[in-house]
């Protein structure tokens, strides 16, 4: 939590923890009547931890982005109060966390957590009772290390030892849930300094947690914080609700900032690691904290709603702006991000440096939501094209922001964006998904009514095995391969108007090294519209990389899990054909 320098995303290529978890079809209905549709569906790993089990990312508030370590039971009753005064709490947040600063690492003869008194009268369970007397749930903070990030980062606080958990794992999370918390975030400066296992000592975390709800039968949320190290996507959804992928948006005394809204947005990007109940996060909220536009505040919350990500202000709710609040508490946006689907978005087009689209799928028939980013330094017209999107024929497009419908469009929908903001918008086609058609522009409406949707995944006919990114990797260069097919993300490919077979919204199949010899792997790289990016798919099944002129192949007819895919002469052979399901 408390780091200066910055974690690099390790790359996930040899990720191997889906294999061993239970895949389920997962069909949400949200309010009356409104469903989901098969097209829309993917199959998602089932958490085999009993940890709490949420429909949506969580909501809420927490602490330490304005008062770091200075907080006590007052500061956090006028907190939850204006949560509710403001509508916040209507409008779905519903957590109030309570982050470092709480806990001087202070025990009793039986090791069990003791407060001062002073500072926390009736001890925390009488803050969480108060949180709960207001509709709201309770949120608190530990460590994963035997001292917590008070203690190497003290920030309005002298350094306080032994605040963290290591070595009362079951104690503590016990005491949590019995003292009325329905959360739990562990950091991990104690971890890191320790030189911890991050997967293992989560995994024993996660299994104190069962247990503790297991005996009081209150679930907790765990929140797993360890900055993206040992790239949690890999592992944290099997065993946690939701886990960091990068450092703190923001430190102590420091003003918003952009670049670092920007930078942990990026390291969020692990869409196959997203389903219902677990989610990326890349930190708290800083709408509203200084240094921020409103313009800003908005392209903020619209990326974090478009990630699908927990909601969890972090600015002083009792002295926010009308405008803040009305950022943070608009219906629209907030609906993107508690979406039934729990997808997260995925970069679908960059047609120039810094101008991106970014596409969200909704619940329902044919509905996503965009964000246009302007990363560039200068005012931009940004196209979200249709077939990037996954839609064809008409579609109703609507600002989110300004609560307006722009109209109805054909082929795409072109908006200027500020210098360095964002266009958040929803989109809503009434025509049939495309399949791969030839090259149009913008403008322009496909020719005949396709029958296969956009999104599907592709069966060997000979294997009976799905194309397959390896280990769920979204790391340039990671090889693709045939494997058992089960519906998840690293499955999911997607036929595009440029011939593109694109998978997690910004990736495509490609021939490495633009290879055309018999043999050339074929793997996954940053879509480029190279010829050696595009495929055909022909009558008799068989997929052919146009670059080359050959056919993707399984190597000697292979059948096996694992089986590297290449491209080879196309000669007809079943494992040769495939077909999409």
């Amino acid at each position: 939590m408390r780091l200066i320098s910055w974690f690099r995303r390790s790359s996930s290529a040899g990720g191997v923890w889906r294999r061993s978890v239970v895949v389920a079809w997962v069909l949400v209905v949200v309010g009356a009547g409104v469903g989901v549709t098969v097209v829309d569906q993917v199959a998602r790993p089932v958490a085999a931890a009993a940890v709490a089990q949420v429909a949506v990312p969580p909501m809420g508030w927490a602490s330490w982005n304005t008062f770091a370590a200075q907080i006590n039971y007052n500061v956090i009753k006028a907190q939850a109060d204006a949560l509710v005064s403001s509508g916040m709490r209507d409008a779905g947040y519903q957590y109030v966390n309570i982050d470092e600063g709480w806990w001087q690492g202070t025990r009793d003869a039986a090791g069990n957590i003791t407060v001062d008194a002073a500072e926390w009268p009736g001890g925390m369970k009488a803050i969480a009772d108060y949180i709960h007397s207001k509709g709201l749930k309770a949120g608190i903070y530990t460590d994963a290390g035997r001292n917590g990030c008070g203690y190497y980062y003290p920030t309005g606080r002298p350094a306080a030892p032994n605040s963290g958990s290591e070595g009362h794992y079951d104690q503590d999370f016990l005491q949590f849930s019995q003292w009325g918390f329905d959360f739990v975030k562990v950091d991990w400066c104690g971890g890191s300094a320790e030189g911890l296992n991050p997967r293992s000592a989560y995994q024993a975390i996660s299994a104190a947690v069962d247990r503790a709800s297991a005996q009081t039968g209150r679930p907790l949320v765990l929140s797993v914080c360890n900055w993206g190290v040992q790239s949690p996507w890999d592992w944290a959804p099997a065993i946690s609700t939701m886990w960091r992928t990068s450092g703190d948006i923001i430190y102590w005394g420091e003003n918003a900032s952009l670049d670092r809204v920007l930078a942990n947005f990026d390291s969020a990007q692990h869409p196959g690691a997203q389903s219902v109940g677990h989610y990326n996060d890349p930190d708290m909220l800083i709408v509203g904290m200084n240094g921020f536009s409103a313009a800003q505040n908005r392209t903020h919350m619209g990326l974090w709603a478009i990630s699908g990500a927990p909601l969890l202000a972090g600015n002083n709710l009792a002295s926010m702006s009308a405008e803040t609040r009305s950022i943070l508490t608009n219906r629209e946006v907030i609906a993107v991000d508690q979406d039934a689907l729990g997808r997260q978005g995925v970069k679908v087009a960059e047609d120039q440096s810094g101008r991106q689209v970014y596409s969200k799928v909704l619940s329902g028939t044919n509905r996503r939501a965009v964000v246009l980013l302007n990363r560039t330094t200068s005012a931009a017209s940004i196209t979200a094209r249709w077939s990037d999107l996954g839609l064809s024929g008409p579609a109703a497009v609507r600002n989110l922001w300004t609560g307006t419908d722009a109209g109805t469009f054909t082929g795409g929908y072109t908006v200027t964006v500020p210098a360095r903001e964002a266009v958040l918008i929803t989109v809503t086609s009434t025509g049939a998904t495309p399949s791969v058609t030839p090259s149009q522009t913008p403008t322009q409406t496909p020719t005949q009514t396709p029958t296969t949707p956009a999104t599907t995944a592709i069966r060997g006919v000979g294997s009976n095995r799905c194309v397959d990114v390896n280990g769920v990797s979204q790391s340039n260069g990671a090889q693709v391969q045939i494997w058992d097919c089960n519906g998840q993300a690293n499955q999911q490919w997607t036929s595009t108007s440029a011939s593109e077979l694109r998978v997690y919204g910004n990736k495509c199949l490609d021939v490495n090294g633009g290879g055309t010899a018999d043999g050339s792997s074929v793997i996954i790289w940053d879509c480029n519209g190279q010829n050696n990016q595009k495929w055909r798919f022909n009558s008799d099944g068989s997929l052919t990389a146009v670059g080359a002129n050959k056919c993707l192949d399984v190597p000697n007819s292979g059948t096996a899990n694992g089986t590297k895919l290449q491209i080879w002469t196309c000669n007809g052979q079943a494992n040769q054909r495939w077909t999409r399901v």
